[in-house]
């Protein structure tokens, strides 16, 4: 019974740790980068977990379940974090790369090249794709492909400077005006958001104030009064 259930926890916890699949772009290029939400250290760190848990679950099959469902639940964890850490690193980031390129194109570079000059300063993964598709540029693949590419790279906040650089390498549509629309919406969006984090922050503080500062408040000043009351008290 017990080996029985140590296959079925070493099965249960080989699952998730299986090869994933590289995601490739069109034409069968190289992967661009990683999606959103997808985080490339979990597989090293669940053999370790599974070690641990068939170790468990040898000297106690309870805590080897438990076990086997921190190593279910906490890679999904992580991927949210990590995905919303590039969001929030992507958000950060865009009106500075749309300003750098509304500055590489008013000095009289094309697409490609206000690319590479901004993916040289624009910091984050924003600053990442764009030097990613700046390589792939360079190695004979279509601008307006590797454009493409980049609203995967980036995500929902991205997509509007992705439509206006892909618009512009198709159709010539000029790119001041739309580069100056997708910076300042980008500048509104990030307020937005640095916005709504403030207000959850008395949310957030409400917790260490419950829990670790009204318990010592009460530690240092109720419970000395109440030591030095005992004396006073009738037998």
């Amino acid at each position: 019974m017990r080996l029985a259930l140590v296959v079925l926890v070493g099965t249960l916890v080989a699952w998730p740790a299986r090869p994933l699949r590289a995601r490739r772009s069109i034409e069968g290029a190289a992967p661009i980068g990683p999606r959103l939400g997808t985080t490339s250290r979990r597989d090293r760190r669940l053999p370790v977990i599974g070690l641990a848990a068939l170790l468990t679950v040898t000297v106690s099959p309870a805590a080897g379940l438990v076990v086997v469902g921190a190593v279910h639940v906490w890679p999904r964890v992580a991927s949210r974090q990590a995905a919303a850490g590039r969001h929030r690193a992507v958000v950060d980031a865009l009106p500075e790369a749309a300003d750098l390129l509304a500055l590489a194109v008013a000095g009289g570079l094309t697409v490609p090249a206000a690319l590479a000059t901004a993916g040289r300063w624009t910091p984050g993964p924003v600053g990442e794709a764009l030097r990613r598709a700046t390589d792939q540029v360079d190695l004979g693949r279509p601008a307006s492909d590797a454009i493409d590419d980049l609203a995967a790279v980036l995500g929902a906040p991205g997509r509007p400077l992705v439509g206006v650089l892909a618009a512009s390498e198709r159709y010539g549509v000029p790119l001041g005006e739309g580069l100056d629309r997708v910076a300042r919406e980008a500048r509104l969006d990030r307020r937005r958001r640095a916005e709504e984090r403030a207000r959850r922050l008395p949310v957030l503080l409400l917790f260490p104030l419950v829990l670790c500062v009204l318990p010592a408040f009460g530690l240092l000043t109720v419970v000395p009064l109440l030591v030095g009351s005992l004396p006073d008290l009738p037998p």
